[in-house]
């Protein structure tokens, strides 16, 4: 059998997955990856040139969610078609879902996803289905990171994170006393390099995203 790209469906809610086409029978026709807006806010004052821009004022910039919209066709007899399309339906439509496509295959997206379009001739199927998600893109591997004592530089992709910490005894970071055991969304990383210091051995797991 023919190994089609096509886009992975994971329910949010039971955790089962569905392959486009292994599991579907449509093929992938087109992939539209929509960039998430950025939530911009500027406000005019009197005897200022242009506008004060604030979409930083929070630290660093918000986006809004993104879309992606996915084409799939099928070659099928219009009964055959029927039957399809109330798998797919039943499975995806309204439902919040992890999504993998051939394109990225160390990342995914989280949103919610319905099915915008349907339709068949004598021969021929297609099926439109959308996907509202989150601005940023996961990756698929959750990021380990071994703290030393003394100086440590963790790099951090675009979204900014907060990293479980692991640690066997009491350990001192950037000036913060974290007593033995595990402490979740402990340490904050932004985008880019972070220097912590830290007073003996411990772990980070994080969950970096990118745009």
């Amino acid at each position: 059998m023919i190994n089609f790209n096509g886009v992975t469906f994971t329910s949010w809610s039971t955790n089962i997955s569905k392959h486009s086409y292994t599991d579907f029978g449509v093929i992938l026709t087109e992939q539209n990856i929509g960039l998430p807006s950025p939530k911009t806010y500027s406000i005019s004052i009197e005897g200022m040139d242009g506008r004060l821009d604030l979409s930083e004022c929070f630290g660093e910039m918000k986006y809004e969610k993104r879309t992606l919209k996915f084409t799939f066709e099928s070659i099928d007899k219009i009964t055959d078609w029927q039957a399809k399309m109330i798998n797919i339906s039943s499975f995806l439509h309204g439902q919040k879902m992890k999504i993998k496509t051939w394109s990225e295959p160390d990342f995914y997206y989280i949103g919610r996803c319905q099915i915008d379009e349907y339709n068949s001739s004598q021969r021929l199927g297609k099926i439109v289905i959308s996907c509202d998600c989150e601005p940023f893109k996961y990756k698929k591997s959750i990021t380990t990171f071994n703290l030393t004592e003394g100086t440590n530089t963790v790099q951090n992709s675009r979204m900014t994170v907060y990293a479980d910490l692991i640690n066997e005894s009491e350990i001192t970071i950037n000036s913060k006393v974290y007593n033995a055991g595990t402490h979740l969304r402990a340490i904050k990383l932004i985008c880019g390099e972070n220097i912590l210091n830290s007073s003996d051995n411990a772990t980070l797991n994080f969950q970096e995203g990118e745009i």
